[in-house]
């Protein structure tokens, strides 16, 4: 393993325990404001806005440490028929597709963080600032198309093989 392959799996691992912190609040905050209002019939006012923002943290974190862990539903039925480098070729193909689509998902986060932020636009009830996940989900978006190109580099090496 190469120091791009070392660097893309350490990255995606702290990504996916910023994902596991981040759902662990939104239990925490859930759990905390159905208390609060059913027992003290006082909720808590920043809740939702604060469990939406942060959820998006946890989705968008854990979609790189996923992808390096091959955890997303593949269609293997046509694949299964295929000779092995046959199968590599295939992965090399959906590799170079998604580089190219979270490419574009992490260009056009960057740009509309930057919309967001020109607008000055904030959460409904408590006025935090959006832009940051927006960016934060650019971020992810770049460290996704990191481990598809660590992947599809390790297919095209099988495939010259």
């Amino acid at each position: 393993m190469g120091k791009f392959d070392s660097f893309v799996q350490r990255s995606s691992k702290w990504l996916f325990v910023i994902a596991g912190i981040a759902m662990t609040y939104v239990l925490v905050i859930s759990v905390a404001d159905i208390i609060m209002n059913k027992v003290f019939k006082d909720p808590i006012n920043w809740a939702f806005d604060s469990i939406s923002l942060i959820a998006v943290v946890a989705s968008v974190c854990a979609i790189s440490g996923v992808q390096s862990q091959h955890g997303h539903i593949e269609i293997e039925f046509l694949e299964n028929r295929l000779p092995q480098s046959g199968k590599k070729v295939t992965s090399l193909f959906v590799n170079i597709l998604g580089i190219l689509l979270w490419g574009i998902v992490a260009w056009r986060s960057f740009i509309y963080g930057m919309d967001i932020l020109k607008a000055g636009e904030v959460s409904m009830s408590v006025g935090m600032l959006i832009y940051p996940f927006i960016w934060l989900q650019g971020i992810c978006a770049v460290a996704v198309v990191f481990v598809l190109l660590m992947q599809a580099i390790n297919n095209l090496r099988m495939v010259t093989r």
